[in-house]
């Protein structure tokens, strides 16, 4: 899977780990993800009916052949993120909304809150 990522990620060390931690994501690189939740993590996926589980990672809404992270912002613990997956002619959009331990860069996230939207023509 290819995954493209802003240039400025490289700026912050929270932004490089959000980036590849989407980007780990989008591949279906559970063990990568895991690395940085906490055992207590949450995994939201808003709109959902089981939205929420300790432990549980919401998967990729497709098997993406590509993607582009449009953008990553971070403020002390609050990390943000969004982007797109493209496989063939579906596309979803995504946007992550993470919440870190602490602010220390080697802080695990606590909990990540999940929206997926299909592209325009597929809802």
């Amino acid at each position: 899977m290819q995954m493209s990522i802003p240039t400025d990620c490289g700026n912050s060390p929270r932004m490089a780990i959000v980036a590849d931690l989407v980007t780990a994501w989008a591949a279906r690189e559970d063990g990568t993800v895991r690395g940085w939740l906490r055992e207590d993590a949450t995994w939201v996926l808003v709109g959902a009916e089981d939205a929420e589980a300790p432990g549980d990672i919401v998967p990729p809404p497709l098997d993406a052949e590509r993607g582009e992270i449009l953008t990553v912002l971070n403020h002390g613990r609050l990390a943000a993120c969004d982007g797109y997956l493209v496989r063939g002619t579906q596309r979803v959009d995504f946007c992550h909304v993470i919440r870190f331990a602490g602010a220390s860069k080697t802080a695990r996230i606590r909990e990540i809150r999940t929206y997926l939207m299909p592209a325009a023509g597929e809802r």
